[in-house]
């Protein structure tokens, strides 16, 4: 009999295929509420009537009737069959597809599943018991952390008690074998002691995939024994690596597009009873790739709201690589006095809470909230610390735009001048740059400003001129350099290799010498000679100076332009806007981009006048 791929390979890769990014290569899909709609791509229609169920991960067209998951869309729009299409699918998301079993053995697995599952739920249900049915220390703990009993019922939260067997006499005599049980994690077993209960004076924690099935248990002491928590072993039905806790509530209660991220158990519980049914915690465990791809298929974004201690920040920085990976969006949540969800719920309430989540923090102002903290004083040394620490993270931002706005506010934050941050910001730039001893020539000058990219070919030549005129000036008389440098900034060079040399003499405008320069860059040797032999006996300086500033101004604001048009592309293809939305940005946009062209226009008639 032949081989056939097993159900959790199937699994796996449609988890790592969201069915919304699937289907959104293909068609163009629009947000409607909870659902999101199309123009169905298997019949001509002007109304869409495709709609595509990102919980269930589903999609029905109520024109035509096509309808299923992500595989059967990939069968039908690439007319595939199944095995073709899964292997299509496991391609994208980099999963090797080499897995197969006998139909015999997919059977007796998917029957060792049920039972397993079954043997869970009613060890869940025994630990229920033992809470709810008689006084004991975990329910006296629970109530002291504000849990109320409906909260108790809807997690199925439970006690396993202080006894060596309890549970494992329980479910013998319910029927299931020793050998059942031990597999799914509940006992274990040595020459000594012989069988005997894994979970012992614990509060317990059923954790739920998002079907509803009980795959294992999470236990926390209530006294100081250790370890603090304790989770059930790798079953066949439970690998921590792939579950979230919560998430069979969150998913069906997405909020604003969201889902919260805290660190435990007790975190997503407290959050749960004040009305964030959105949140859920990764298993004691930093936040695996497959976990990243599960977040990423119930929401738009995930709002990280971990611990504000140092395990805590590690903690936050190891998933944020994990969901950078991923492509996850994100934002970082802090709250005050390094407290939890759970004591700041008690301590301030759910508005509170919520004001934190509108005010979470993207990555770049994250890392710059941490710098803070390590250079809180209004020293010299802890300012120059703070602006060079931060400098190293402003050099990340591809926007030139952005960059420039976190110069401004790091500049107004700590008294340090923009134009000295935006020196450290290049220098750090510079320093991931690779030189080689043997520059090519001509037009194969390195640049690193994008808006060279606006200038056409037949006008970069005389741009580049124009920037070697200008550092000539400076090397040959140290006086200009200020003068100079107080129109335009080193990182206003379009070459790179200018750009270093600029920086240099910004930085040492007071102690320059004519013969130290062709010693200072020996990897740039060819071009400080260029520089040096560029002609400027008959060039009007400040002439030379307003026609490069105006050039400089006319190709950032094309530069800028082209943003914008990207931005306007962007919003057309967007999904999570309505048509309201949509207009009113592209308007914003459009006005934004006609002040532009004004300006160019402004500047096009001052070179004219000159």
């Amino acid at each position: 009999m032949g081989n056939f791929l097993s159900e959790e390979l199937i699994n796996e890769i449609k988890d790592a295929n969201e069915i919304i990014d699937v289907i959104s290569q293909y068609i163009q899909v629009k947000k409607v509420g909870s659902s999101y709609k199309a123009l169905c791509p298997f019949h001509n229609e002007k109304t869409p009537s495709f709609i595509i169920n990102q919980e269930k991960q589903i999609y029905k067209c109520f024109g035509c009737g096509e309808g299923g998951d992500v595989i059967s869309f990939i069968m039908k729009m690439e007319n595939l069959d199944f095995i073709e299409s899964v292997k299509l699918l496991a391609g994208r998301a980099n999963i090797e597809i080499n897995r197969t079993e006998s139909l015999e053995n997919i059977k007796r697995r998917l029957k060792e599943k049920s039972l397993y599952y079954e043997i869970n739920r009613k060890a869940g249900l025994y630990f229920y018991d033992n809470l709810t049915k008689q006084p004991n220390p975990a329910l006296k703990y629970l109530s002291e952390r504000g849990i109320t009993s409906k909260t108790l019922t809807s997690f199925g939260l439970g006690y396993s008690m202080d006894s060596w067997d309890n549970l494992m006499l329980y479910l013998q005599k319910e029927g299931y074998n020793l050998d059942d049980i031990q597999k799914c994690g509940l006992i274990r077993s040595n020459k000594s002691d012989g069988y005997y209960d894994y979970f012992r004076n614990r509060i317990m924690f059923p954790i739920f995939n998002t079907k509803g099935d009980v795959t294992g248990f999470g236990g926390r002491v209530i006294d100081d024994s250790m370890p603090k928590y304790l989770n059930s072993p790798e079953t066949l039905v439970f690998n921590k690596s792939n579950i979230l806790y919560g998430l069979n509530f969150a998913r069906k209660n997405i909020r604003n597009g969201q889902i919260i991220l805290v660190e435990g158990y007790m975190d997503v519980i407290a959050l749960h009873q004040a009305d964030f049914k959105n949140a859920v915690a990764s298993l004691g465990t930093s936040l695996t790739e497959y976990q990243g791809r599960l977040l990423k298929k119930y929401c738009d974004e995930i709002i990280i709201c971990f611990d504000g201690d140092e395990a805590g920040t590690k903690a936050t920085m190891r998933n944020l690589d994990i969901l950078s990976k991923v492509d996850c969006r994100f934002r970082i949540m802090v709250l005050p006095d390094d407290r939890d969800p759970d004591d700041f719920i008690k301590l301030y309430g759910r508005d509170e809470f919520q004001e934190h989540i509108d005010k979470s923090m993207s990555l770049i102002d994250y890392k710059i909230f941490l710098t803070k903290n390590k250079y809180p004083g209004n020293t010299i040394e802890d300012r120059v610390g703070l602006a060079k620490e931060v400098s190293n993270i402003i050099k990340d931002i591809k926007s030139p735009v952005e960059r420039e706005a976190y110069i401004e506010k790091i500049a107004n934050e700590t008294g340090i001048s923009k134009e000295s941050i935006r020196l450290e910001v290049l220098d750090k730039v510079k320093s991931t740059f690779v030189y080689k001893n043997n520059l090519k020539r001509g037009s194969d000058y390195k640049r690193s400003n994008n808006y060279i990219e606006m200038v056409p070919l037949a006008e970069q030549k005389g741009h580049i001129i124009a920037e070697k005129q200008l550092i000539k000036f400076m090397i040959t008389d140290n006086k200009l350099i200020k003068h100079i440098l107080n129109n335009v900034s080193a990182e206003d060079f379009s070459v790179t290799e200018h750009q270093e040399i600029v920086a240099y003499l910004a930085s040492n405008m007071d102690n320059m010498k004519d013969k130290e320069i062709e010693n200072l860059f020996p990897h740039l040797e060819e071009n400080i000679n260029k520089i040096l032999s560029t002609d400027i006996e008959y060039i009007d300086l400040n002439n030379t100076l307003d026609k490069y500033i105006v050039n400089l101004k006319k190709y950032k604001l094309l530069y800028n332009i082209r943003i914008l048009e990207e931005e306007q592309h962007n919003i057309v293809n967007s999904s999570n806007l309505t048509e309201e939305e949509v207009e009113s940005k592209l308007l914003d946009i459009g006005i934004k981009i006609m002040k532009k062209n004004a300006q160019i226009q402004k500047l096009k008639s001052s070179m004219k006048g000159g």
